[in-house]
């Protein structure tokens, strides 16, 4: 008998099934692994945007606590400040040292004493830096409130330019002679007899997207919005004035201090990038910081 042919092959119908199932496989597989990819680069730009918005706020966190009583102001999408350098308790009375036999120099004030540039402190700890610029505070009433406003300079007020550490005279251990670059009497007495001395203003602005940090331009009357651009550093990039979905007041916020809680600043910042899909990311950071309001 002839023999019988064994070769076995797929029919057309069998090899489009084989094709249509191993392509809806390929498809679900690359859809798994693009949804994956897509999560992990989103979550990564999520994690970007928080990561540059804590340094951010951490930044100017530690700047504010630091800043000087009620020297903190407000405008617009800046807050301004006195960062505090030293500071020490005063000598408010007419003495002679006992150690030296040297005549005290009492602080002046309004209504109890003359006139003067030279006055005494008590544990300064402080060597000023050549070159930079220090001012003397004491009982400042705050931005606004006329001559108590530290930013006015006023003469009688609660801020003078330091000149010198006055080196000419024998003084007791402890005891520090400061000098001013002009004679001046403060408002009233610290009710802790407390003296700050304080750098040139420090200002955080957001300018367009960016966080800026100025410094180094100078006492003003009123507050710069923003200050010389020529003084500033960047801080965070992507930051938003303007939210579509949640409300927006400002970047920077303060509530004024009260006899019974210091003085609390409020941080509201949102950063935003758009991914390669288009879809808008955002990353809202809010915080509170509280400022200590002890003159």
């Amino acid at each position: 008998m002839p023999a019988r042919d064994t070769q076995g092959g797929f029919s057309l119908l069998e090899l489009i099934v084989v094709i249509v199932i191993i392509g809806i496989i390929a498809g679900l597989t690359t859809r798994f692994f693009g949804d994956t990819v897509s999560g992990y680069v989103t979550t990564s730009l999520y994690d970007q945007l928080a990561r540059s918005g804590r340094l951010a706020v951490e930044r100017v966190n530690r700047e504010l606590r630091n800043a000087a009583p009620n020297s903190i102001r407000v405008s617009g999408n800046c807050i301004e400040f006195l960062p505090l350098v030293a500071s020490a308790s005063y000598q408010d009375q007419a003495v002679v040292y006992a150690a030296t036999g040297t005549a005290s120099a009492p602080t002046p004030v309004l209504g109890a004493s003359a006139a003067s540039d030279r006055w005494d402190v008590f544990d300064l700890g402080f060597a000023p830096v050549g070159g930079a610029t220090y001012y003397m505070l004491v009982y400042p009433y705050g931005p606004g409130s006329g001559a108590g406003d530290p930013y006015q300079a006023q003469n009688p007020g609660p801020l003078v330019t330091f000149q010198a550490i006055d080196t000419g005279t024998a003084l007791p251990a402890g005891v520090t002679r400061l000098q001013a670059t002009t004679a001046h009497r403060f408002l009233r007495h610290s009710p802790a007899r407390r003296l700050f001395l304080t750098g040139t203003p420090v200002s955080f602005c957001v300018v367009g997207n960016q966080l800026l940090r100025y410094a180094g331009y100078g006492l003003q009357a009123t507050q710069p919005v923003p200050p010389p651009a020529a003084n500033a550093q960047l801080l965070a990039s992507e930051i938003q004035t303007v939210d579509p979905d949640v409300p927006f007041t400002a970047s920077f916020g303060y509530q004024s201090p009260s006899l019974v809680r210091n003085g609390v600043v409020t941080l509201d910042f949102r950063f935003m990038r758009v991914d390669a899909r288009g879809n808008a990311n955002w990353v809202r950071l809010n915080h509170e910081v509280e400022v200590a309001n002890v003159p």
